[in-house]
């Protein structure tokens, strides 16, 4: 299959170079989505204010079929032909290098915390970038213990995404696209990772038991805590993870607790990092959302109720992971509510630990990264 895989390949990249000449103009973009995406609000600064005579070019990417998407040979060959023509490819999960004249810009979709590639745990199946936009240098000794690039090629821009979390107004934002009132409301956003293999979907003896994994949960209970301590509960799942459990996250929505479905979130045009500061309190276990969230100050708890099974199968790039998640850690139902509560009391609950790690993986803190992003594009294309 692998040889397959490289004859393929290597016929798509013949033609294509033949084919189709370089555009020295031309700057390609590849969209996953809009669960978070680092390119989303660079796309939106460049319609605003322009590219300065340069084209761009979309590849959308849709989230949840993606892997029957790029089996057809069409789309392969539509992706390969903006490939080869591309002076620059901006990136959030790879890309293919099909010249050597191409510049690959990868943002990648969230600070590293996984292991993958020379860390061992999982494997890099897509082109070493040329440049890649890293959070800090904290940022980029992590990624590079996995990609093992010359230092010349990470650039500190910070991640676009994260400038929606001072510029959007997320409370606002929510209640339209769920058509709801939330005034007088807290809320609370559960935002948990991918926990399995790199490229590959939960075996199919796993279950879920309920939304935490915890060994036990009162479903009516906790929507009687919701209740007494007026809070919206949302969920947002990773992409790979909602057609696994759609009848249980169906299931659980009410009144109070609502789902963020990636398609959903397509159809309203609406990043979740653009509601994302609605949210008083963060639940997540492994999540890259985590470092993101520092940014607003706020406090975050933990399930990681399968942290040995994922330093298993995925790697934790933080060790001991107690030390570099600055909140309370839950594993059950009963601990989850009290530490709720105590968060919803205390915005500075845990804050001196959360401050002390905001400043060693966020070098810039002002919500312009992405014309930092822009002016790099800017400065690659004149340079070429």
């Amino acid at each position: 299959m692998n040889f397959l895989r490289k004859i393929t390949h290597f016929i798509f990249k013949f033609l294509t170079v033949l084919l189709f000449p370089l555009d020295k103009n031309l700057i390609t973009v590849f969209f996953h989505g809009y669960s978070g995406s680092n390119v989303l609000p660079i796309l939106e600064k460049i319609q605003e204010v322009g590219l300065y005579g340069f084209k761009l070019k979309v590849i959308d990417f849709p989230e949840k079929s993606f892997k029957e998407v790029k089996k057809k040979l069409e789309f392969k060959w539509e992706l390969y032909k903006w490939i080869a023509r591309s002076k620059i490819i901006v990136a959030t999960e790879g890309s293919i290098k099909l010249r050597k004249r191409t510049i690959i810009v990868e943002l990648w979709h969230g600070f590293p915390t996984k292991k993958s590639g020379l860390m061992g745990k999982t494997f890099l199946n897509n082109s070493i970038p040329d440049i890649y936009c890293s959070y800090s240098d904290f940022g980029s000794v992590l990624r590079n213990a996995c990609l093992g690039i010359t230092g010349n090629r990470y650039v500190i821009t910070g991640a676009p995404r994260n400038d929606y979390l001072f510029d959007e107004k997320g409370k606002e934002n929510l209640e339209k696209i769920l058509s709801i009132n939330l005034s007088g409301n807290n809320i609370v956003i559960y935002a948990p990772t991918w926990q399995f293999k790199f490229y590959s979907f939960p075996p199919e003896e796993f279950s879920f038991k309920n939304l935490f994994g915890f060994d036990e949960f009162n479903f009516e209970s906790f929507l009687d805590f919701l209740e007494r301590n007026k809070t919206f509960f949302l969920i947002k799942l990773h992409p790979k993870v909602e057609d696994k459990i759609i009848n249980l996250i169906k299931a659980v929505e009410c009144e109070r607790i609502k789902v963020l479905f990636s398609n959903f979130l397509r159809d309203k045009k609406t990043d979740f990092y653009k509601v994302l500061n609605a949210a008083d309190v963060l639940i997540t276990d492994y999540s890259s959302i985590y470092f993101d969230w520092l940014l607003l100050d706020r406090p975050v708890i933990f399930v990681p109720v399968k942290i040995d099974e994922y330093r298993k199968e995925r790697g934790w790039l933080f060790e001991p992971y107690e030390l570099w998640t600055a909140g309370p850690k839950c594993f059950d139902q009963h601990s989850l509510e009290v530490e709720i509560e105590k968060c919803l009391k205390d915005s500075d609950y845990f804050r001196r630990e959360r401050q002390w790690i905001l400043n060693i993986v966020h070098h810039y803190k002002d919500g312009h990264s992405k014309d930092r992003v822009i002016n790099l594009l800017k400065r690659l294309m004149k340079e070429a």
